[in-house]
């Protein structure tokens, strides 16, 4: 299904005082707020069109009577994947970017593969936990989690260079995924007028580098009619008029590709080309994936929803746009031969440097390990429980008759109940962080247990976890620590006795949360 969203920031009229201003942004954020799909405190936000169109549209005819205006007003046009409308392939969008890790977003693919080249090295000590894609879409980097479902499931049509780690500390790995085959040039947006393209950014009109386009500012480029549904002729002109600054919004539509070149892989290149002067063109390559691949990479946590942006296949063009396949050709691939040559030279050479020098771990700390949680918990948001209140955990202590350490209620805050599937604390099975509500029945259960087979288990003991072999992690509050931290005890249920013990939750949670990595069939 297709659906319009509008995003904008809407913003108060300039001649209100201090009060007039807040009370006049108090009302209309509550009034524009049920029609948004999201909105921050400052008040940009989202609408989407298709379900709560005219209720805008009439918003905004108030709004602006009132003095009203919109600031950053774009269009964007989005694929929705469900049940009755299935995508075929998605675009991998790196939502997660900065220079602080990596080179920036111009490398021109053509040029040529130098060893000191910025874009082939990475701090991988500074990419948040839990992260498995970043970059650009036009240039996107995987983990080594992402390359190990690839080739454990045998998926097709990639390959991977590693980005030499020039960070401080152990880390996970991170590669430069690389197709050889692509998903096509794609086609022009049916409603956006070609002869209007300035031949800079990704408005490319070299051959080389022409590919399909899909986003522009909304007057510049659409042509005339070319909008005919009755509400969008009606709000766009709207939203336009109550632009701030009177700038032309920008318009996102969604990629569209010829079904006849779509490869018979599960991955492939697409194109990002741009152009900083006529003759000029600037190669860049994203990253596509089949139906298949996503699901799997999306099963093992490697990729979201968000991150995998559904693109149309067509049949053939609509009408009045130009086949690009057919006109120009196959698009070049992101590396020649030689080139891909001399990568795989140089990340021998730079792979033998790391083996040989391996770097320290970094201590763990629970602001790091906390990060991993919530990574975790954005992949899988359907295995965590909402989190506990303050009040929650106060009553959980008073049936306890203990406090509970303040670093684990750092994790209740987080999620208050979970499951960890593929931890190495349960050799490879579920971890179940048991929520505040079943603790104490657990506290006493458990501790019948373990003292009836003979274990010393002081009554300073809390009971927090189990896993699904039958063992049990506890909180030693006896010693816990001035920052609330405590040392973690594994309690066997085949031995009655400690098995495993961890000086902080920090430590813990990091090896609660490396999954383990299956091995090839």
């Amino acid at each position: 299904m297709i659906r319009y969203v509008l995003q904008f920031c809407l913003c108060p009229p300039d001649n209100l005082s201090p009060d007039e201003t807040e009370k006049w942004d108090k009302e209309w954020s509550a009034a524009l707020k049920p029609l948004t799909l999201w909105m921050t405190v400052l008040g940009d936000c989202q609408v989407d069109l298709t379900g709560h169109g005219q209720e805008f549209l009439d918003f905004l005819h108030k709004a602006r009577k009132q003095g009203g205006r919109l600031n950053s007003v774009g269009l964007e046009e989005q694929l929705i994947d469900d049940d009755n409308t299935p995508a075929e392939w998605f675009e991998l969008d790196a939502d997660y970017n900065g220079s602080e890790y990596f080179g920036g977003m111009d490398w021109d693919l053509k040029e040529p593969i130098q060893e000191e080249n910025e874009h082939l090295r990475l701090k991988a000590d500074r990419i948040k936990p839990g992260t498995h894609v970043v970059g650009y879409s036009n240039r996107p980097y995987v983990s080594e989690r992402f390359k190990a479902v690839v080739e454990q499931h045998h998926l097709k049509g990639i390959e991977f260079i590693w980005v030499r780690d020039v960070g401080k500390y152990k880390a996970l790995q991170w590669y430069l995924p690389v197709c050889h085959k692509g998903l096509g040039r794609g086609v022009d947006h049916p409603w956006m007028d070609i002869t209007k393209l300035s031949g800079r950014g990704f408005q490319v009109l070299e051959p080389s580098g022409r590919h399909g386009q899909r986003g522009t500012a909304i007057e510049q480029s659409l042509k005339r009619g070319a909008v005919t549904d009755a509400l969008l002729k009606k709000l766009l002109p709207l939203a336009v008029s109550m632009e701030l600054l009177k700038r032309h919004p920008y318009s996102t539509f969604v990629g569209r590709y010829l079904r006849d070149y779509l490869p018979d892989t599960d991955f492939a290149y697409t194109m990002w080309d741009t152009c900083n002067s006529p003759g000029e063109v600037v190669r860049m390559r994203g990253l596509a994936m089949n139906r298949k691949a996503r699901d799997l990479l999306r099963a093992n946590g490697v990729v979201t929803d968000a991150q995998c942006k559904a693109v149309l296949i067509l049949d053939k063009p609509p009408k009045g746009v130009e086949n690009l396949d057919k006109k120009y050709g196959p698009a070049e691939p992101a590396f020649t031969a030689e080139q891909m040559a001399r990568l795989r030279e140089l990340e021998a050479k730079a792979w033998a440097e790391h083996i040989a020098h391996p770097k320290p771990p970094r201590a763990p700390d629970l602001k790091r390990s906390l990060s991993l949680l919530r990574a975790r918990k954005r992949q899988r948001p359907t295995e965590f429980v909402k989190p506990a209140s303050a009040k929650m955990m106060e009553e959980a202590a008073k049936t306890l008759g203990k406090k509970i350490p303040a670093a684990w209620q750092q994790v209740l805050r987080i999620c208050n109940g979970g499951r960890i599937d593929k931890s190495p604390l349960a050799c490879g099975n579920a971890c179940i962080i048991v929520p505040l509500k079943d603790l104490p029945q657990w506290q006493r259960s458990e501790s019948k247990y373990y003292r009836g087979g003979g274990a010393e288990l002081p009554d300073s003991m809390v009971f927090v976890m189990t896993t699904e072999l039958g063992d049990s992690i506890w909180l030693d509050t006896a010693q816990e620590k001035p920052d609330g931290d405590c040392r973690v005890v594994l309690m066997s249920h085949e031995t009655w006795a400690e098995e495993r013990d961890w000086p902080t939750v920090a430590e813990f949670l990091e090896e609660l949360l490396t999954e383990i990595q299956e091995e090839e069939t």
